[in-house]
């Protein structure tokens, strides 16, 4: 099983990096084939030279560039943890009541669709009227972005049970969270994780609007400080920044998903036997 995971990790790895370098190459090929203004566009090696190399201006350096970025990111990660951490646990408590209590689900899950078709820059507005500039509706905005998607696939892993194994532990006199314990809970598993690999990014990207509508911190809020100093170097990086957390935190989450799997997935039989 360790050998397993290990390979899986590895493999997970890999991909990245393959995916990171042809990303790269892509992003210099549009340039070159959409001739894109110089002024404003910057290259992959444009962006290593603002963030690492002996750029300078008037007034800032690349290590001010690094710093103040770093400084960005540290903030917008705060915003974003809150609201993935609130969104994760509400889907999953949500998830199981629908999966115990089906009469919930009747009741809620029509709801929680309606606020979903609502677009979240209308929402956030809404939001920031209700409670304000603060932590509260940074966390929220996060929330509704990561809510839905894993509500929606728990509940449909929970569902995704064969009535021949549910019948099993119900003829043994096994209690409806039994059955959620032994069998509904690993079967959902595999869903929970991919939803999970997507609320990472959708994490930092609803920090980032937040910041963007209503703050003067964070990536988010960088990008306007860049935009209104005519500092395209710095909102090319400010991009390479969230897509790198985003890589990272997809990453992170998927070396989880191949160790959890493994030891409590509903084929860690199998793949401990090989």
């Amino acid at each position: 099983m360790v050998v397993f995971a290990l390979r899986r990790i590895g493999v997970t790895i890999a991909t990245v990096v393959a995916s990171v370098i042809i990303l790269c190459l892509l992003w210099q090929l549009a340039l070159v084939l959409l001739h894109a203004n110089p002024l404003i566009s910057r290259t992959p090696l444009g962006v290593f030279d603002y963030l690492f190399g002996a750029h300078q201006t008037t007034t800032t350096t690349a290590a001010q560039h690094r710093a103040q970025l770093i400084g960005w990111m540290w903030t917008t990660l705060w915003h974003a943890a809150w609201g993935f951490v609130i969104g994760v646990l509400a889907s999953m408590a949500i998830a199981v009541a629908f999966t115990l209590v089906p009469v919930v689900e009747f009741m809620f899950m029509p709801i929680a669709m309606l606020l979903r078709v609502v677009p979240l820059l209308a929402m956030a507005p809404v939001i920031y009227l209700v409670f304000g500039n603060g932590l509260v509706t940074a966390s929220l905005v996060g929330t509704v972005v990561v809510f839905f998607p894993l509500l929606v696939n728990l509940t449909l892993g929970y569902r995704s049970v064969s009535a021949q194994q549910t019948d099993v532990i119900r003829v043994y006199g096994g209690s409806s969270w039994t059955v959620w314990r032994k069998v509904s809970f690993p079967h959902a598993l595999p869903h929970f994780f991919a939803s999970l690999r997507i609320a990472v990014p959708g994490a930092i990207t609803g920090a980032m609007l937040y910041e963007w509508l209503f703050t003067f911190e964070g990536l988010g809020a960088g990008i306007n400080t860049a935009k209104s100093h005519f500092d395209y170097g710095g909102i090319w990086a400010i991009v390479v920044f969230v897509t790198g957390l985003s890589i990272v935190g997809y990453t992170i989450a998927s070396i989880i998903e191949t160790i959890v799997l493994a030891e409590w997935g509903p084929d860690a039989g199998r793949a401990g036997a090989r």
